[in-house]
């Protein structure tokens, strides 16, 4: 495994590339902006997987400085849309208590004051750094400050929505997807691949969700309907 990191993270990356299709032709079957966010978010994961992919190939230099940049950029300003994502679904299941025309507003609202503090916490003091782990190489932050808290209150959300559709709907995907996120992000800090294998399983529950349900409403919201 550890000569191989390298070769498991283009696999994630090609697999996030898989999901990115069935959820293009998804959209093109049932447009709806929910979809569209959820695209944003698996281009941002596949950029990430790729970059530490090739980072051993390239080695330390300013080219891979360079092409790791976005990989924080876009966490800090795209893994917090997954709340509207998961919103757009429940409410496309039916789940009356984010049916109210005023629920997107807000959760818009607290989606992008976690964008805001996702900037302020790791884009802003952005201080990159080379690491090694087995035959990878990635530059990581040395500015953290800890856990990213966009990410987990993010990946906190969804858990309570995943746990919303299955007691109103017994879809249990989304919770178990998001559950194994926090699990892996958790594990994360005893090998950090695995916070990117929880990501492969998040979208994944996201898109078999998005998958099951029905052509949008008349009731979906403007905020979420094309």
């Amino acid at each position: 495994m550890a000569r191989m990191l390298s070769a498991f993270f283009g696999l994630i990356a090609v697999s996030q590339l898989v999901l990115l299709a069935l959820v293009i032709a998804m959209r093109r079957r049932r447009p709806d902006w929910a979809l569209s966010l959820l695209i944003l978010v698996i281009l941002a994961l596949i950029w990430d997987n790729a970059v530490i992919a090739i980072g051993g190939t390239l080695g330390e230099g300013e080219p891979l400085r360079t092409l790791s940049v976005p990989r924080y950029v876009t966490h800090g300003l795209l893994v917090p849309l997954l709340i509207m994502v998961g919103v757009g679904l429940a409410r496309r299941y039916g789940i009356q208590r984010l049916a109210g025309k005023a629920v997107p507003a807000v959760f818009g609202a607290f989606t992008a004051a976690l964008i805001v503090a996702g900037i302020w916490l790791d884009v802003i003091d952005l201080d990159l750094e080379p690491t090694r782990y087995a035959d990878t190489l990635r530059y990581t932050n040395a500015a953290s400050h800890g856990a990213p808290i966009p990410a987990v209150v993010t990946i906190l959300v969804l858990i309570g929505i995943g746990v919303a559709l299955l007691v109103r709907t017994r879809q249990p995907w989304l919770l178990a997807g998001a559950v194994a996120m926090f699990v892996a992000a958790a594990a994360g800090a005893l090998a950090f691949w695995i916070g990117n294998v929880g990501e492969l399983l998040l979208i994944l529950s996201i898109w078999w969700t998005a998958a099951r349900t029905s052509s949008p409403s008349s009731s979906f919201p403007v905020a979420i309907r094309r």
